[in-house]
């Protein structure tokens, strides 16, 4: 919370905050049509609940205003298995199961990680 309050008091009267976050809990990996497997990102999901409720507060204190909201899937391309695996191993939250570990240390071809990402828009309220 002490940084949006700092965020607050950095934006100009009637500023803009854009909040963009990954939601999904388990977004598919895919190879073509086909789905390889699921990423477990509860512990991700636990992060933007604490993270929604400090919004909440500060919304409540009349710092900001949401003034928008919606959500979009964004596709990430990598060049093979190992390739997606060495960036998701070091999110923050996210867990690659040991069977999709194995899948993807075996798989050459192009893959597709699909995420819900979440954006929200507030505005900075004077009071």
């Amino acid at each position: 919370m002490h940084a949006l309050r700092r965020i607050h008091a950095a934006l100009a009267a009637e500023g803009l905050l854009v909040d963009t976050q990954p939601v999904s809990h388990d977004p598919p990996i895919r190879l073509g049509d086909a789905e390889l497997g699921r990423l477990d990102m509860r512990a991700w999901a636990q992060t933007i609940a604490a993270v929604d409720r400090e919004t909440g507060t500060v919304v409540d204190d009349a710092l900001f205003r949401l003034e928008r909201e919606r959500s979009l899937t964004v596709t990430d391309h990598y060049d093979d298995g190992p390739d997606l695996f060495s960036y998701v191993q070091e999110w923050q939250g996210t867990h690659v199961p040991p069977s999709l570990a194995r899948t993807l240390s075996r798989t050459s071809a192009p893959l597709r990680l699909d995420q819900e990402i979440r954006l929200r828009l507030y505005r900075a309220l004077r009071n």
